[in-house]
């Protein structure tokens, strides 16, 4: 395991934290919530092996074995946030709970929902 570069005061106080640039940001939170490289390789519009890169300089900055491993450090470290969720129905909820607009991918999981719950009463009712 290599040790985490460190830049810049921690969310907690408690050190500094790991510099991510919103790239690596962005494939940590879509890992931690389930997505694949190929996933989203195909929604970067690049290569799987670009993704994988990008993952492997995430798990050198947080000093990880693997990805999920890289997830767990980030949570930890409180560069994301373990109670949040996005891109579904529970992501929706949470931002309403909480007094914000969803952002789009929580829209996005909200219609899906939606739409799977109609389709589930209508098979029902047939």
């Amino acid at each position: 395991m290599t040790a985490p570069v460190l830049v810049g005061p921690s969310p907690a106080g408690g050190g500094p934290t790991p510099s991510l640039t919103d790239r690596e940001m962005e494939l940590l939170t879509r890992v931690a919530n389930g997505e694949s490289y190929p996933q989203i390789a195909t929604d970067w519009v690049v290569e799987p092996i670009t993704v994988r890169t990008t993952g492997a300089r995430v798990l050198r900055k947080l000093g990880a074995n693997s990805i999920a491993h890289a997830v767990f450090l980030a949570c930890q470290m409180r560069i994301l946030d373990p109670t949040r969720r996005h891109g579904d129905h529970a992501g929706f909820a949470a931002h309403r709970y909480r007094g914000e607009e969803p952002c789009e991918a929580c829209w996005e999981g909200e219609r899906a929902y939606r739409a799977e719950r109609r389709a589930a009463r209508k098979a029902n009712a047939a």
